[in-house]
């Protein structure tokens, strides 16, 4: 069974806003707690790494913010940490489904549990292995899981939810479908299409006759 306190579960956040606000209740209403974690902001002295250089600053912002908690995960010798952005919208039973991992007996040396990710994958209602899955609103990295992804972008990072895809290359991450979290859909910060995410991600889901109801949004 997965336990979660302030030591390893972070919400990466400008904490300021509406944003901040609905994500505080969110994370009240799933009886979580979290260590708020201040976003870097891409293009001022946060940013201590060399990143690729066609990433505009606020995925550099972004990817910069999650750099740091993996190397947390390092520094603490962590098991496990939840790492979650501050738009992340928790599935209503996404303990139980989290929990039914260790009892599936999938893995017991994972690296990366993808709790939302870009694409469904099958069968659904089920663990399974996944590849070239993006999105890094919710996610929980292992400590191995940590170290593979700092040495595999040493020197030069890339954004976060193109690492945490190369992570998956070991055969050691895993997904489920429908999602046990999805995003909100309402903003960005790193100017992405979060309009047209949004649509997709309610297409994927009334695919399978599973609606927003399910989530705390």
């Amino acid at each position: 069974m997965f336990e979660f306190n302030a030591s390893n579960c972070f919400c990466i956040s400008l904490s300021q806003g509406d944003r901040w606000i609905k994500m505080q209740r969110r994370l009240q209403n799933t009886g979580l707690e979290v260590t708020l974690i201040p976003a870097s902001i891409g293009g001022t002295s946060d940013i201590m790494d060399p990143f690729v250089h066609y990433l505009n600053d606020g995925q550099k912002g972004c990817a910069q913010s999650h750099i740091r908690l993996w190397r947390h995960i390092l520094d603490r010798n962590l098991p496990y940490a939840l790492i979650l952005e501050d738009d992340a919208c928790f599935d209503k039973n996404w303990r139980e489904t989290l929990n039914s991992f260790i009892d599936s007996n999938i893995s017991d040396q994972w690296d990366l549990i993808m709790l939302n990710a870009s694409e469904p994958c099958e069968p659904i209602h089920q663990w399974v292995p996944c590849k070239e899955q993006y999105l890094t609103a919710g996610y929980i990295l292992s400590l191995n899981g940590a170290k593979k992804v700092l040495e595999m972008f040493h020197g030069e990072y890339y954004a976060s939810d193109w690492m945490i895809s190369r992570l998956q290359l070991y055969g050691q991450s895993y997904c489920y479908f429908p999602w046990l979290i999805i995003q909100e859909g309402n903003e960005s910060t790193i100017g992405s299409g979060y309009k047209e995410d949004h649509l997709k991600v309610l297409r994927c889901l009334n695919a399978i006759q599973y609606n927003l109801d399910h989530y705390d949004v």
